[in-house]
């Protein structure tokens, strides 16, 4: 902008200063003028547009490589956080079956709690597992929106249940 409105101040200058020579008509002398400040607005705008078009053109490939940067980052990690959901769901599910074959419940309260439990805890590890599925095949942008969330929700939900149960039925 400022480029422009530096050119018209030129324009507007000779203008005055050709005004001032009194040589030609006011009329002609104005024409001329006119003439001047439309070109000089004409090219002051083309480099304006093109120094904008290679701003934009700039920020986008900047941008672009950021996201190309961020996605290469993000891939290992998001590797190593679903290796170890995996890793937890196992020993969860582990302690789980240890836990049912040590679990003696007597009274009849107490079974239909325990089974209660076995069965939020069957459908609570069989959602873990299928978010972990979906975290093996996800790209990284679904990763960090979705899937990771739901991911670490499903493998704490799997952990409470696990620790209320065996806080309760535990020799």
């Amino acid at each position: 902008m400022s480029k422009t409105l530096m050119t018209f101040a030129v324009v507007l200058a000779l203008a005055l200063g050709m005004t001032a020579c009194k040589e030609r008509t006011t009329s002609e002398t104005v024409s001329d003028a006119a003439k001047s400040a439309g070109q000089a607005t004409g090219d002051a705008a083309k480099a304006t547009g093109t120094a904008v078009g290679d701003a934009a053109k700039a920020t986008g490939t900047a941008v672009a490589d950021a996201a190309k940067a961020t996605g290469e980052y993000l891939a290992p990690s998001k590797d190593a956080a679903v290796k170890t959901a995996q890793e937890t769901l196992d020993g969860l599910e582990k302690k789980w079956q240890e836990l049912q074959a040590k679990a003696a419940p007597v009274t009849d309260e107490a079974k239909a709690d325990f089974q209660k439990a076995k069965d939020q805890m069957g459908v609570a590890l069989d959602e873990a597992k299928t978010k972990l599925v979906e975290a093996k095949d996800a790209t990284v942008e679904a990763w960090q929106q979705n899937v990771k969330p739901a991911l670490d929700t499903a493998v704490a939900n799997v952990q409470k249940l696990y620790d209320d149960t065996a806080a309760k039925f535990s020799k």
